[in-house]
């Protein structure tokens, strides 16, 4: 009896000091106010430089090929105004969005060496959107369970509403329970298009400053990261909550994440439409193969503020490559040439975005 009342004493003594000691569960939800709005600026700088380029005529190498240098910087931004009109079960019913800014600017600097003949290019481009400007407003269909995309008075080019995507808010970076510091969770590889191409098809127009470049991706490829990858990424994603801080008197959730991608696409048929616009009259040419592969490794964090339910800031920095291996067929004026080229260029990528 005197063993079974100490057990239990102790028990009694110890049981609020184990309870204590026991890290509370948080739940990380999406739940702004109906009717408030948040502005959302997301930021992608990417700064690559050509590592390797070869190229194949007629099977054999060229001997008047050129040594080419090629370093490329580019700075993407995309600013909209969400006003969640209606909100439930962790999604907005309806949202109006407003898109304040779509921008993006490029620098490359290249140097030619031909048989000793060296020439500098310092091209620019820069691009924009229709959509800029532009109030558009997403309605949850129940029944589809997918957003209608249109325009608040029902007019406006519907061929800009094409392909649009709600998620600007990094719900798809929430855990599907609640969480201790500590735990962590797989995120869906899909959602990562949507950090570093978010929006959707925001259907950017891209020029060059009207000088040509004479060597490397077509720029549009380069830029539009969802088209280029679309939902082929292979690799792993994890998040972590790494329990609260405060900023600004703001309580917020701290998720720690982890990128690693490897990935390969044939892209033929989008290399083949863009060639397409800028070949000459009476060339035909057909593409053997186009293939791409796209590595990626990255770390960063989303701070999500708990109380609005919704995020506060996100920030991501991390190394990229990029592969390129093409064979072309072309005929004209009677000649035909079979070309094979190969380059592969690496780099840095910081995805930024924030709110007020």
């Amino acid at each position: 009896m005197r063993t079974r009342t100490l057990i239990l004493g102790a028990l009694a003594v110890t049981a609020p000091i184990l309870l204590a000691s026991k890290p509370s569960a948080t739940k990380l939800t999406f739940a702004p106010a109906a009717g408030s709005s948040l502005t959302k600026t997301f930021s992608n700088s990417v700064e690559f430089a050509l590592d390797d380029m070869s190229m194949l005529m007629n099977g054999e190498e060229n001997p008047m090929m050129p040594q080419i240098e090629m370093d490329m910087a580019m700075e993407s931004n995309v600013g909209v105004t969400d006003t969640y009109d209606s909100v439930s079960d962790g999604k907005p019913r309806k949202l109006t969005r407003t898109f304040d800014e779509i921008s993006t600017e490029m620098d490359m600097s290249m140097v030619v060496d031909a048989m000793g003949q060296v020439q500098e290019e310092n091209p620019t481009g820069s691009g924009s959107s229709d959509l800029e400007g532009e109030t558009v407003v997403f309605t949850w269909d129940a029944d589809d369970e997918e957003y209608v995309v249109s325009y608040p008075e029902d007019e406006g080019d519907e061929d800009l509403l094409a392909n649009l995507v709600e998620d600007m808010d990094l719900r798809a970076l929430l855990p599907k329970d609640e969480v201790s510091t500590g735990d962590s969770w797989d995120l869906p590889l899909v959602s990562l298009v949507d950090l570093l191409g978010p929006g959707g098809d925001l259907k950017l127009d891209f020029e060059m400053d009207g000088q040509e470049v004479s060597g490397g991706p077509p720029p549009e490829m380069m830029v539009n990261f969802r088209e280029m990858m679309g939902d082929m990424l292979e690799g792993e994603a994890t998040a972590t909550f790494a329990g609260m801080t405060e900023v600004d008197g703001a309580s917020l959730a701290v998720i720690e994440i982890e990128i690693e991608i490897d990935t390969a696409k044939d892209m033929s048929e989008l290399i083949e439409e863009l060639m397409g616009e800028e070949m000459p009259e009476g060339m035909d040419f057909n593409l053997d193969r186009v293939d791409v592969e796209f590595a990626y490794e990255a770390s960063g964090q989303c701070l999500w503020n708990v109380r609005g339910g919704h995020a506060h800031s996100l920030s991501l920095e991390g190394e990229a490559a990029v592969a390129l291996d093409m064979a072309v067929n072309m005929d004209f004026g009677g000649q035909s040439m079979a070309m094979e080229m190969s380059m592969e260029m690496s780099g840095e990528m910081t995805t930024e975005m924030e709110t007020e």
